[in-house]
């Protein structure tokens, strides 16, 4: 008796190559307009216009403009992570590491996502925000990792890794401040500064007992 091939579930087909680059096109040229004009200004017939498709085939991928926005907002976030685990991993040393990273956040600023996310906050939904926080909380997961490392090296003090990674990940924001960059000659500069500043303090050692 021949085999029964099981009937296909009625609803959307099942995902070629073809429709997985076509997501991930419409992906990137969303982040690439939300990260220049906002959320507002972004329309999804603009999106489509710039990846050659029509709005219809965007609707194929995406509930909406909000649900793509979160789709942009967590690749993002994911390749941050990414970039960051590879570098922390790829250093000799942590410092060296931290310095790579804050470079590259200087150069690609995190701060723009912070700033679409103020702008698009009362257009989405619990849920959306929440996976969008998530994605972020996943790059404060990484840099908690060494430094929970760095501590069981006792290179660190004893200190709660997370708050350690936020604390960081704060000073890499705020050196992103245009008008702080123009300050020093170049990210590099400035990166060196954020790490011996967040691993040094800015006390010195003769001092700090009167403090």
């Amino acid at each position: 008796m021949p085999e029964q091939v099981p009937k296909r579930l009625r609803g959307r087909p099942k995902q070629t190559d073809n429709d997985i680059s076509m997501q991930q096109t419409i992906i990137y040229t969303a982040s690439s307009l939300f990260k220049e004009f906002g959320y507002e200004m972004v329309t999804l017939q603009q999106i489509g216009k710039k990846c050659g498709v029509s709005k219809p085939t965007i609707y194929y991928h995406f509930a909406g403009k909000a649900d793509l926005f979160v789709a942009a907002m967590t690749t993002m976030l994911q390749n941050v992570r990414k970039i960051t685990a590879h570098m922390l991993d790829e250093a000799e040393h942590l410092r060296d590491g931290l310095i790579r990273l804050a470079e590259a956040r200087l150069a690609n600023p995190h701060g723009e996502i912070e700033m679409m996310m103020r702008e698009a906050e009362p257009f989405l939904e619990e849920e959306q925000i929440h996976a969008i926080r998530e994605a972020e909380h996943q790059i404060h997961d990484v840099l908690a990792s060494h430094f929970r490392k760095a501590m069981d090296e006792k290179f660190f003090r004893e200190e709660e890794p997370l708050f350690l990674a936020e604390a960081f990940s704060t000073l890499m924001l705020m050196g992103n401040r245009e008008h702080d960059q123009q300050k020093y000659e170049s990210h590099h500069v400035m990166a060196e500064k954020i790490v011996r500043v967040f691993l040094e303090g800015v006390t010195s050692s003769s001092s700090s007992e009167l403090i």
